[in-house]
């Protein structure tokens, strides 16, 4: 194999042998970051959540009468709506949220000591702190387990309180927190029965991520409260348990028993934990895809210009190859050469490929979260790349076994 001979060959062509090399490094930098973003998709779909995600379905309604303006009624409706549906064959238990797991945004404030300094320098990380508001068996019913102190109870229930005060009573407010939160907030001394601006800790919940796009322990964080927010504009929402194996069978069932109290609701959505899950990395995963099937087409092209190059270059050299048949060159030398080409080609296309890998990771690290090039990735987009070439390029390379010397020479 004369590496000269197939360098000044591709000089020859200058042009078509750049636009596939640009073609054959681009394939690379696509797999690359291709596999890449799959693989971040799937480990996140399967993190596990630290709360029972399969056996739980959602639900999210609006009000549409102006009845539902009066806190009173609003809380009757939702006591009668989680009385019923935690009637219905296959349900563990039911409660309201102010808010949902899995979500960006929600309702969030800030979390600090009571008596910390108005000077102290806090971490932003507390600034933004989920607050669930639900009954007793808010954390219960999501799976969730207390390591620490107890749980709330109905004498926590402060709905009372907020919508009808007593002048000059204030009360104290009872809270649970996350494990990672009780830690941030108090890290020299147990959180156990101190006191935030948000209320006294009675209790510290096992931790489970509330929201899956936050990094380090900050996706822990969150506190509970015994409260039932009663506004109509902001909607209610609801999280059913169910015994294992009903999932489908109860989320068929919620829509009619919720309006059967209550028609006049507008119901946003009924989704199962699995479903949010899904759907809260729909970005990631159907960015994948797209990934997935641009780098499949991007493949196929490079099968058909790898062969459409391999031609042309079978086609101008037929002379030579003649030539080389007459000179007494066996078939395997001839297909040989032909191949030499294209693994030249690929060759130079994965040193280009390096940049191409980089540089996609470096603009898609711009709006999502992606992990770096590995170079184990690399190479098998590398190795996939001569495969393709090589297939591609077997057939021109047979048929130039086929040219005999004596036609190929007859125009000398």
């Amino acid at each position: 194999m004369n590496i000269k001979a197939l360098l000044k060959s591709l000089r020859l062509r200058k042009f078509a042998t750049t636009l596939l090399l640009l073609q054959l490094s681009l394939t690379i930098g696509l797999m690359v970051n291709t596999v890449i973003l799959t693989n971040s998709a799937q480990e996140k779909l399967k993190t596990p959540l630290g709360f029972n995600v399969d056996n739980l379905i959602a639900v999210e309604l609006t009000p549409t009468s102006a009845q539902f303006r009066d806190p009173s009624y609003f809380q009757s409706i939702t006591q009668q709506d989680i009385a019923k549906i935690t009637a219905l064959d296959g349900v563990i238990s039911a409660a309201y949220y102010n808010q949902l797991p899995i979500q960006n945004g929600g309702w969030n404030g800030n979390v600090q000591a009571a008596d910390l300094p108005d000077d102290a320098i806090t971490s932003q990380d507390l600034a933004y702190v989920p607050h669930f508001f639900s009954s007793e068996i808010g954390l219960k019913n999501l799976g969730v387990e207390i390591i620490e102190g107890r749980g709330l109870t109905s004498e926590d229930d402060f709905t009372n309180d907020y919508y009808n005060p007593k002048e000059g009573q204030e009360v104290e407010r009872q809270i649970i927190v996350s494990e990672s939160l009780a830690k941030r907030v108090f890290p020299n001394k147990p959180a156990l029965g101190e006191l935030t601006n948000n209320g006294r800790v009675v209790g510290i919940y096992k931790d489970f991520i509330v929201n899956p796009n936050q990094p380090r322990d900050i996706k822990y964080f969150a506190l509970f409260g015994n409260f039932m927010y009663s506004q109509s504009d902001f909607g209610q929402r609801y999280i059913v348990q169910v015994e294992p194996g009903q999932l489908a069978q109860v989320q068929e069932k919620l829509r009619d028993t919720i309006l059967s109290v209550h028609p006049e609701r507008d119901i946003t959505r009924i989704q199962s934990m699995p479903e949010r899950l899904t759907h809260f990395f729909s970005e990631e995963t159907g960015l994948a895809s797209l990934f997935a099937v641009l780098s499949f087409l991007m493949v196929g092209v490079t099968v058909v210009s790898s062969f459409a190059h391999a031609h042309f270059h079978v086609t101008q050299q037929r002379k030579y190859i003649g030539i080389r048949r007459a000179l007494g060159a066996r078939k395997k030398d001839i297909m040989l050469y032909v191949f030499s080409e294209n693994w030249l080609m690929s060759l130079i296309a994965s040193i280009i490929g390096i940049f191409a890998v980089i540089g996609l990771n470096i603009m898609l690290s711009q709006v999502i979260e992606i992990d770096k090039p590995d170079v184990m990735l690399y190479c098998l987009a590398v190795l996939t790349i001569f495969l393709a070439g090589t297939l591609a390029t077997w057939l021109p390379a047979f048929k130039t076994t086929k040219i005999s010397p004596v036609t190929a020479t007859r125009t000398l």
